[in-house]
């Protein structure tokens, strides 16, 4: 059942009243109330009618143990073991962050978070109903991440526990290299970098801070100890530098100027630049970027991005290129010849 803000208020008096032991009746609680929208401008004044209502109310709805006493002409609680479980009312601006905030995190956590993240929200909405909050609305709000990798429920949340309960944890974990490790962790962080989540831990076997993918993790073993956050790998978070990659300084590309819309919604680099060169190319400087990531970007512009700086990095593009096209040149001869 849907409670508004001002039926909520009044329930909350008439709770106070019977902890009190004041006992309360319709027509006193009506002159209380008048009294309350005069003197503190509360805007809850009702009729005994709307007062019987909210009796049933706390009756039905949270379990109240209330009786009417004929003899004190008042209503009374049987026991005064009840508590009053309020929920919390927000202000509109409030439950948009927070229905904002669950449409995207529904798209980012895998279950069962993803569920609890929705539910949790679902129970506000039952006490909070704003004017914004119109379900076609909502489900025109659509978040659409792209492709994720594959998490196994069990181990995100193993891993989520020991993250959140500071616990250390054994892991088996499948290596870029194709080879299985056991490795001992502290998992100082969660981080969501890329559409795949990883914790930035200290590995125990290597005494080093590592980052770890939670897709490549095969089996998760609690150890029951624990460890103290440590504050400068939390703050050292950066999203250019996350995977902690060796990389290339001071990067110029010249490109045409078409891909400029394309790295305005796609940065390489949070600190990015342009320069008009003419009415077709623009220069690209970037700060810093991984050395295989700048060869990977500029063969995917398919001739559209040249590197002018530095030098040695249009060999390596080169050779890259020229890789990729020894790998093609058999079939696309065999089908010239046909």
């Amino acid at each position: 059942m849907g409670i508004g803000k001002k039926q909520l208020q009044r329930l909350l008096k008439i709770a106070a009243q019977l902890k009190e032991n004041r006992y309360p009746n319709c027509n006193t609680l009506v002159d209380d109330f008048r009294k309350l929208d005069i003197e503190n401008n509360m805007n809850i004044a009702c009729s005994a009618k709307t007062i019987r209502r909210d009796i049933k109310t706390l009756q039905n709805d949270f379990n109240c143990p209330v009786e009417f006493n004929w003899g004190k002409n008042g209503y009374y609680l049987k026991h005064h073991g009840w508590n009053f479980d309020c929920p919390v009312l927000f202000e509109e601006h409030e439950m948009l962050a927070m229905v904002l905030g669950a449409r995207l995190a529904e798209e980012i956590f895998p279950e069962p978070l993803k569920t609890s993240i929705r539910q949790a929200v679902d129970f506000q909405l039952t006490y909070n109903n704003p004017d914004f909050l119109d379900k076609a609305i909502i489900n025109s709000l659509t978040v659409i991440p792209g492709l994720k990798a594959n998490i196994t429920a069990e181990i995100f949340m193993s891993i989520f526990s020991c993250w959140q309960n500071h616990e250390v944890v054994e892991i088996k974990y499948h290596t870029i290299n194709d080879l299985e490790t056991i490795r001992l962790i502290e998992p100082h962080t969660l981080v969501y970098y890329s559409n795949s989540w990883y914790t930035k831990a200290r590995c125990l076997l290597r005494n080093e801070i590592r980052n770890f993918a939670i897709h490549r993790i095969l089996a998760v073993t609690k150890k029951e100890k624990y460890f103290t956050p440590d504050s400068k790998i939390i703050n050292d978070l950066n999203e250019d530098k996350f995977l902690d990659y060796d990389e290339i300084a001071n990067i110029k590309i010249i490109c045409n100027h078409s891909i400029k819309n394309y790295l305005e919604a796609s940065p390489l680099h949070k600190d990015q630049s342009f320069k008009k060169l003419n009415d077709k190319q623009i220069l690209l400087t970037i700060p810093a970027m991984p050395e295989h990531e700048v060869i990977q970007w500029t063969l995917y512009q398919a001739g559209m991005a040249q590197i002018i700086f530095p030098l040695e990095m249009r060999g390596k593009v080169y050779a890259a290129a020229q890789k990729i096209a020894q790998k093609h040149k058999k079939e696309v001869m065999s089908k010239s010849n046909v």
